[in-house]
């Protein structure tokens, strides 16, 4: 029998037994859902990073194996436990080393959504000029890498929710999960950045420039009223500690 796991936005996860089902909602696009099979498929095929095989079994629906509910949330968010952050960092520089995958590229396809969003004249230009001067890559980035998203599972760690994965820079990657986390916490997000000044070749000033760019983006993405004031004040001041 089916126990409800998670009920989200767009989907609800099911387990039974050792698999678990995620149910889309009815306007959920059929084609989202296969990309982000496909998406699995080559990071199965392509890489050693730990990522559920998921299998269509309607159009609304997918089943993959059940892992574990419990990931690394509540060890970093909750607790603040720093090594735990370390193997969050280590993890999402182990996912930015893989370059050339058959995705496609985030330079391309975020100046494709910024030119056609809604977006205000000033953010639109400020996020455009970022992305002209940030030097064109092709490397791995999930681009919605955060502790609720790394499973834990005996030991090992599998990285969920990759349908926004592309290639790209990889600073853009980092500046995506720290306005996730910026979201959530100054204090975690700052956490987060200085164990990348720490462990990774970043300066805190990369990270600041690309910021204003990825929340433009995250506008896109996200119709949440909180969301959009976080965000506008990152474009003009990526800086900012005051804003909650």
């Amino acid at each position: 029998m089916k126990e409800i796991l998670k009920e989200g936005h767009m989907a609800t996860v099911y387990i039974d037994n050792d698999t678990a089902y995620k149910t889309y909602d009815d306007f959920y696009p059929e084609e989202w859902i296969d990309k982000e099979i496909y998406i699995h498929d080559i990071l199965i095929e392509k890489t050693s990073l730990k990522v559920a095989k998921m299998i269509k079994i309607s159009a609304h629906e997918i089943k993959m194996p059940f892992l574990n509910q419990k990931t690394l949330e509540t060890d970093i968010i909750d607790k603040f436990n720093h090594i735990k952050l370390i193997d969050f960092v280590h993890l999402q520089s182990r996912i930015n080393a893989y370059v050339g995958l058959e995705l496609e590229n985030a330079h391309i396809v975020f100046k494709r959504w910024i030119l056609s969003s809604q977006l205000g004249v000033d953010v639109k230009r400020i996020a455009l000029n970022i992305l002209e001067k940030l030097e064109y890559k092709n490397h791995l980035c999930h681009f919605d890498y955060q502790p609720s998203h790394v499973v834990v599972n005996i030991d090992q760690y599998y990285v969920m929710d990759w349908i926004h994965a592309k290639l790209a820079n990889p600073i853009l990657d980092m500046a995506s999960t720290y306005i996730i986390l910026r979201l959530k916490s100054y204090k975690l997000a700052h956490q987060y950045l200085y164990k990348l000044i720490d462990m990774m070749d970043i300066k805190k000033e990369d990270i600041y420039q690309v910021i204003p760019l990825m929340a433009a983006i995250k506008m896109i993405e996200s119709d949440d009223i909180y969301a959009h004031k976080v965000l506008t004040t990152l474009v003009f001041d990526p800086q900012n500690k005051d804003i909650i």
